[in-house]
């Protein structure tokens, strides 16, 4: 099969590379997938750099989620060949969606809602997954809340921006340049800060009288989670999510305490597919009723994989990328 595999460790240009390997074989409660489309996030460019949780041998082909049709399956296995998914692959163990085919355990895995393309469904399982367990579940977002949203204009930033609109929530989106700004507004942002340009934690005080966010969602990391302690409700509550810029926040427990605000983790692999499965379809009702969507910004071809993993580490993206492997 076609694959994109990572051969060392470094910059996507340079150890990312296409190639042909074996068919891989479904293990026990494990699918083989025909991959119809993949998902292409910062992720798979931290694999690369070898900063990303998960490490598996050289070579392996990154791709974290995907959408396409199960060829066969293997011991105990609770899915049948023929039935069309869309989840997270078993990137983990070096067999990602950036191929023709890849491995998934089929807890991963969920029904695609009718009626949903592939590029949508490869966009959707990651991001609007950990946006609802950040902002419904952990943060127990409400209506009229303020929620801030940190990198607002990339993959898993735009489904938090969504979310919140949905949940209703006033969104104030954090990005950072003048075209980023003009995408989060574009989502359905109520206000949009451009960092590049303006202190964050001054606009949102201006934009809130002083009150602050009552949500605050970050997946960057290092200062904007360091700094949203400054802009923060009383009472707020603020969600790790990830570290893309490099570093995990280090908290200030006294300006926590001051602020009598929480700080909350926020990881979907901490819960079952049985607690996902209806949160999932509360997602599959929303996008049904046009009150998400999990549109890419950007579709493009299988050969492209290696040039857009690229950009991304560049910065060079907006919203979530999908690569067609069909």
């Amino acid at each position: 099969m076609k694959a994109w595999q990572v051969t060392g460790t470094g910059e996507p240009a340079a150890v990312l590379q296409q190639a042909d390997r074996d068919l891989p074989q479904p293990g026990p409660g494990e699918a083989l997938v025909r991959v119809a489309a993949v998902g292409i996030g910062l992720p798979d460019v931290m694999m690369c750099r070898g900063t990303y949780a998960f490490a598996p041998s050289q070579p392996f082909v990154p791709g974290q989620e995907m959408v396409g049709e199960v060829e066969a399956v293997g011991v105990d296995c609770a899915l049948e060949p023929g039935q069309r998914v869309m989840g997270v692959t078993a990137f983990y163990n070096g067999h990602g969606g950036f191929a023709e085919y890849c491995i998934a355990p089929d807890y991963s895995l969920y029904p695609v809602p009718h009626g949903m393309s592939d590029p949508e469904a490869a966009a959707f399982s990651i991001p609007y997954h950990t946006a609802w367990i950040g902002l419904s579940v952990r943060a127990a977002l409400a209506p009229r809340e303020t929620l801030l949203v940190h990198g607002a204009a990339g993959g898993t930033g735009s489904a938090a921006v969504q979310l919140g609109r949905a949940l209703g929530a006033q969104v104030i989106a954090v990005a950072g340049s003048a075209e980023k700004a003009g995408f989060c507004r574009a989502l359905g942002a109520q206000h949009v800060v451009d960092h590049s340009s303006v202190d964050f934690v001054q606009a949102v005080r201006e934009l809130t009288q002083g009150r602050g966010a009552d949500v605050v969602y970050d997946p960057v990391g290092g200062e904007s989670f360091e700094r949203s302690l400054e802009c923060i409700a009383l009472g707020g509550r603020l969600l790790a999510v990830g570290y893309a810029c490099g570093r995990w926040g280090v908290l200030d427990s006294q300006r926590l305490v001051m602020r009598n605000c929480a700080a909350l983790g926020v990881f979907v692999g901490a819960h079952p597919q049985a607690e996902i499965l209806p949160w999932h379809a509360q997602l599959s009702q929303l996008w049904a009723a046009g009150k998400i969507s999990a549109t890419p910004a950007e579709v493009v071809a299988f050969d492209a994989i290696g040039e857009r993993v690229a950009a991304l580490a560049e910065r060079g993206a907006l919203g979530k990328i999908v690569a067609l492997c069909k």
